[in-house]
């Protein structure tokens, strides 16, 4: 979307241009053998590929919000989240190409500094950003340690920016808006048309479903918006989703724009953000063994598990249209959470060094680098022969339409 386009469809309205990057359209594809087995005709918003950071749709609605810092004269972008978090990789990313200061904040109730960094903690860390460190602290003061992070800036004689998780607050929700229309577009230019369609999508702050809700009642279509919550409960996220609509109504003098409905299912929440269940570890290795995708064990994997749910309940039937909307994060799978160190050790610990010898050579081991004795031997066949089921299924269509 560009703004000239929501100015078309809302005359009279001040809207805020984007200073993002990023390769768009993000492609839509046919993906059949995964609607197959789901029993839907499934298409995937590849929102994952907008850029090569793993960042996502983050960078989409970031390129409103770093326009809106510069314009307002900010020297510094002030942002948190967890280890995992590649909003932390975008706001650092987004500093440094417009030449300002990036001060991350990492925090959370299981969140302690690690020993080496790993996926999106390595990419932010590779920025050289100002990071401040909150260990074993509830993510419900992320607010105020942002705030503390933004008067620090201050006292070095910055004018900071903060970013707040999910990128959810004006004008960040435009990002979420044209990734709506965009995909309305997309759509459109199929026999079935954009309308009629179940659109799924991960729900942190509820920001992108909004979006993508607002965009179908300013286009006149006929969605059933679904979040799936990652984070927090069904009936926070209905509150806050309720709070980011009416600044929406209010800052574009749009009052139509209220009857735009998200429904927000908390059936795959489990036990909360950063913290999967070995159903979704499984789900998620599943999903690269037999469909190669990469979805990440927070905000994918929950939301994945969560249209499972939809159609186990008949809340999307079968033979329904749906869009999942990949969201990015598949860093994600490289991340360093102790659920994840503890499953990779249960699934893989065979080819895995012992956690306590993991840097220290075995007896008899070569140096590194010593190419190993030529036994004349050829080598053997490692165990764990993926059984039938690991298989890729024997026809993997799929199709870009876009």
């Amino acid at each position: 979307m560009t703004a000239g386009r929501l100015a078309e469809l809302l005359p009279g309205s001040d809207v805020p241009r984007s200073a993002g990057p990023g390769r768009l359209p993000t492609p839509l594809e046919q993906r059949h053998e995964l609607g197959d087995e789901l029993g839907v005709r499934l298409l995937l918003k590849r929102e994952d590929l907008i850029d090569d950071l793993g960042c996502g749709h983050k960078v989409r609605k970031l390129g409103y919000v770093a326009a809106a810092a510069v314009a307002q004269g900010a020297t510094a972008l002030v942002t948190g989240g967890s280890l995992p978090s590649s909003q932390c990789v975008a706001v650092a990313a987004a500093a440094e190409r417009l030449g300002l200061r990036s001060h991350l904040v990492y925090s959370g109730d299981e969140q302690v500094k690690p020993d080496r960094p790993l996926g999106s903690y390595l990419l932010a860390l590779l920025f050289d950003s100002t990071v401040s460190w909150h260990e074993r602290t509830s993510w419900t003061r992320m607010d105020e340690l942002l705030e503390a992070a933004a008067e620090a800036e201050r006292e070095r004689g910055e004018r900071p920016y903060v970013v707040p998780p999910g990128i959810s607050t004006w004008p960040g929700l435009l990002g979420s808006v044209d990734l709506g229309l965009e995909l309305a577009e997309q759509l459109a230019a199929l026999p079935e048309g954009a309308s009629d369609i179940h659109v799924v999508a991960a729900a942190g702050s509820g920001s992108t479903c909004l979006g993508l809700s607002l965009a179908a009642r300013l286009l006149g279509l006929r969605w059933k918006v679904h979040g799936m919550c990652i984070g927090g409960t069904a009936e926070g996220i209905e509150a806050r989703i309720a709070e980011l609509r009416e600044e929406a109504v209010e800052l574009l003098g749009a009052p139509a724009l209220r009857e735009s409905p998200v429904q927000v299912h908390g059936e795959s929440l489990g036990a909360g953000y950063d913290r999967p269940s070995p159903e979704d570890l499984e789900t998620m290795r599943r999903a690269v063994v037999r469909h190669g995708l990469l979805l990440d064990p927070n905000y994918m994997v929950k939301t994945f598990r969560g249209l499972r749910s939809l159609i186990g309940s008949g809340a999307v039937r079968e033979g329904d249209r749906v869009v999942l909307v990949h969201t990015g994060g598949s860093l994600g799978l490289f991340g360093d959470a102790p659920a994840l160190r503890g499953w990779y050790q249960d699934r893989m610990g065979a080819h895995l060094a012992a956690p306590a010898a993991a840097d220290t050579p075995a007896p008899n081991t070569p140096a590194p680098n010593t190419p190993a004795p030529n036994t004349g031997q050829a080598p053997r066949t490692p165990p764990g022969r993926p059984g039938p089921e690991d298989r890729p299924v024997a026809q993997n269509r799929q199709e870009r339409l876009s």
